[in-house]
């Protein structure tokens, strides 16, 4: 078995420590190299690394032994650090979100694609669960027939008592630095799975909330409602972070033309044309391969990404439209025509 020399670069949120954590689990990777330029997430992914971090991003970028690395860093640092990357051939295993604009989703599409690398975006918390994998080849195949609508909640919740700022102060972070508030941190995974089904709709209508007080302090948003049409049928999703007992919400309703598919992922519940289904029964066909996993097959079979650098910029596109309608307060129409952040001034 071949072992993959893996270099960590960042550590916002913690995804660089808990990535670190599963890769040093796995047979066929082993973490050479890691930076955080943040005090104190530095000291959480050396706790996990378990020896000294490097004293930059590129010193770890510039270590020979290489094989790829993982970006975890802040999203304004990603197409940076993905061009000195792939500049030295090494492939990119990418956590959301993206990146901070289109604008740097393009310079990381053109840096894949120039030096001919191979990328996976890691977003997992959609995609990879078993039922959601399993509904997106339903789609694909149209077994059910057409769409006639749908509709996705997807959002973290915490208690009314969490202290946001002490566990997740990037989340507070401009949008200079961070892209956008929880419809970027969030809404990501939402946006990026109803592209894998339907692809990039015509227009996007949105609205954000700032009800959360802390949110509404540094000006960013914690909430919002994105409307896709794709002609036939529009796509609503509700995304963010809200306060509630339950943990995190992830749930689809699709209504086809012959069926109504109901999924609630925690509650692992299946409701099909309105009668609950046996969930394990569901599942059982459901193929589900790991961003890990995706990416070593692309470097030693060739084998394409299911999430992929196509996918990741239409789901950069669809979020900055989604931002500019919150600006302009009115629909936006796609393909955009600029490619800066505007929320960025």
């Amino acid at each position: 078995m071949k072992s993959y020399n893996v270099g960590i670069l960042g550590n916002c949120c913690t995804h660089g420590a808990g990535i670190c954590n599963m890769l040093n689990q796995r047979e066929d990777t082993n973490v050479v190299a890691a930076y955080e330029k943040n005090s104190q997430r530095a000291e959480e992914l050396q706790s996990v690394f378990g020896r000294q971090l490097s004293s930059s991003y590129q010193e770890v970028i510039n270590n020979p032994d290489l094989d790829f690395v993982v970006l975890t860093c802040d999203p304004c640092d990603k197409a940076k650090l993905v061009e000195q990357a792939a500049t030295k051939g090494l492939h990119i295993f990418l956590n959301k979100p993206l990146c901070d604009s289109l604008e740097n989703a393009h310079r990381i599409m053109n840096a894949v694609k120039k030096n001919g690398i191979c990328f996976v975006y890691d977003i997992p918390m959609v995609r990879l669960i078993p039922a959601f994998a399993k509904l997106i080849k339903q789609v694909n195949t149209g077994v059910y027939g057409k769409v006639m609508g749908y509709y996705h909640l997807f959002a973290t919740n915490s208690p009314m008592d969490f202290d946001l700022k002490a566990t997740w102060p990037e989340r507070l972070d401009p949008p200079e630095k961070s892209g956008g508030g929880e419809m970027t941190n969030m809404g990501c995974y939402a946006i990026d799975y109803v592209v894998s089904l339907f692809g990039k709709p015509v227009n996007v209508t949105a609205k954000w909330r700032k009800n959360w007080d802390i949110y509404q302090a540094n000006g960013v948003e914690n909430f919002g409602q994105i409307i896709l049409d794709y002609n036939d049928f529009f796509a609503f999703l509700d995304v963010g972070r809200l306060q509630k007992e339950y943990k995190h919400s992830n749930l689809i309703t699709i209504n086809f033309e012959h069926k109504t598919i109901t999924i609630d992922a925690n509650a692992q519940a299946i409701i099909v044309n309105h009668l609950i289904q046996d969930y394990e029964e569901f599942i059982q066909e459901a193929v589900v391969i790991n961003s890990v996993e995706q990416l070593i097959n692309a470097i030693e079979h060739n084998t394409y990404p299911t999430s992929n650098i196509e996918n990741a910029v239409a789901a950069t596109e669809i979020l900055m439209a989604t931002y500019q309608s919150i600006i302009k307060k009115q629909p936006v129409n796609l393909p955009l025509t600029f490619d800066k952040n505007p929320l960025v001034s």
